[in-house]
């Protein structure tokens, strides 16, 4: 009978032994790759998953939405609205708090590495919970307005009611659930975009009538702002998900052989710019704070400039692509501010979302190549035998 072989390099070898469970393995292909897993931890994810993750705090949610139906005495239960307690209140409610606290006991039993130190530990996933149950709230938010206009006046019996709440909570739940076992460097890049984007519009859009752009960027950050706390949340929250990411990212690069005392420094930096980042959110552009803010935004601009002058120095492996891209971000934040400072063709405004937008953009853009560098570095060479 033909036997098949896989000839694998050592290094590669002894990584797998690693994962193996009784020297087995698991291969499936998925999105035209093939993954190597261990079995037993593929089943019992699965299984967790199915049972004790979702199934029990959707039945907890239906018995006590049905619970608190009934104690209301009203025959019939709204859909949406907020004349009593109604479906889609109550999905809400629920579904960010089982959520919350599932995210977190999902994440630390199957997604945290236990080599970090306890603090990173509860930073990472408060961090994480926070800002997932953040998002999947303002999804809800907005899908029961579009119900509320669409099934307006529609109500139900309290048990049919609570069945829904079941259903909608359990919908949500798997979401959050789903999110906490497949953190990833590219689920956290599109987290800090949508918590980040998704912030600054909401602020600006709560802002509109005050005129805000006709002062600068900061005053959305101000007590004159409508709801200025969401701004300076954002730009915090933010700050705490780039931490996550650096941790990610460096703990991941730790164990290349490509790691160094520079790629020690681009860790610094990257620490540094997630700290001016919350410093621009916790000292708002007003009073005695003033001078830490401006000190803290023009700091976060002037630390990606010298990464970015240093670039081929820290990375001398980075891409020619990159490094031109890198060279043209520095012309564009030198040209507006010169714009700005030099000639006054740019209102504060506008320079600052423009200085502000281009430091964003190639700090996680630079991520991605540092990535890209580690995914080389973990790359072998493999050969099918059949004898």
């Amino acid at each position: 009978m033909t036997k098949n072989y896989l000839e694998i390099p050592e290094e590669l070898y002894n990584k797998l032994s690693d994962y193996a469970e009784n020297d087995q393995l698991s291969i499936r292909l998925e999105n035209q790759q093939i993954l190597l897993e261990n079995p037993k931890i593929n089943h019992t994810n699965k299984q967790n998953l199915a049972l004790h993750y979702f199934i029990v705090p959707s039945l907890a949610s239906g018995i006590i939405a049905l619970l608190i139906f009934l104690s209301t005495n009203h025959p019939q239960i709204a859909f949406t609205g907020s004349r009593h307690l109604s479906v889609a209140s109550l999905s809400i409610i629920l579904s960010t708090l089982f959520g919350f606290f599932g995210f977190i006991w999902t994440y630390l039993r199957k997604s945290c590495d236990l080599s970090k130190s306890k603090f990173k530990i509860f930073r990472e996933t408060l961090t994480l919970s926070v800002a997932y149950t953040s998002i999947s709230f303002a999804v809800q938010i907005i899908f029961w307005y579009i119900i509320g206009k669409t099934f307006s006046g529609v109500t139900f019996d309290p048990f049919t009611a609570g069945f829904l709440v079941l259903v909608f909570v359990g919908i949500i739940f798997y979401f959050l659930i789903s999110a906490a076992l497949s953190i990833t460097l590219p689920n956290l890049i599109l987290l800090l975009f949508t918590t980040f984007i998704g912030g600054i519009l909401v602020s600006m859009a709560t802002n509109n009538q005050k005129d805000w752009w006709q002062h600068n960027f900061s005053f959305l950050g101000t007590g004159e702002a409508t709801q200025h706390w969401q701004f300076n949340i954002t730009l915090i929250f933010s700050a705490l998900i780039l931490l996550t990411i650096t941790d990610f990212l460096f703990a991941e690069f730790s164990k290349s052989s490509l790691y160094n005392y520079k790629f020690k420094i681009i860790h610094v930096f990257y620490i540094l710019i997630a700290l001016l980042i919350a410093f621009v959110g916790i000292f708002p552009a007003q009073s005695w704070t003033m001078p830490i803010h401006n000190n803290s935004a023009f700091g976060l601009v002037a630390v990606v400039l010298i990464m970015i002058i240093f670039l081929k120095w820290l990375v001398p492996t980075v891409s020619k692509e990159f490094l031109a891209l890198s060279w043209t971000a520095l012309i564009a934040l030198i040209l507006s501010a010169v714009a700005f400072m030099g000639i006054h063709y740019l209102s504060l405004t506008v320079f600052e979302i423009i200085a502000f937008a281009i430091a964003f953009t190639w700090l996680v853009m630079f991520i991605n190549s540092l990535r890209g560098i580690i995914q080389e570095g973990n790359e072998w060479q493999v050969k099918l035998l059949q004898k």
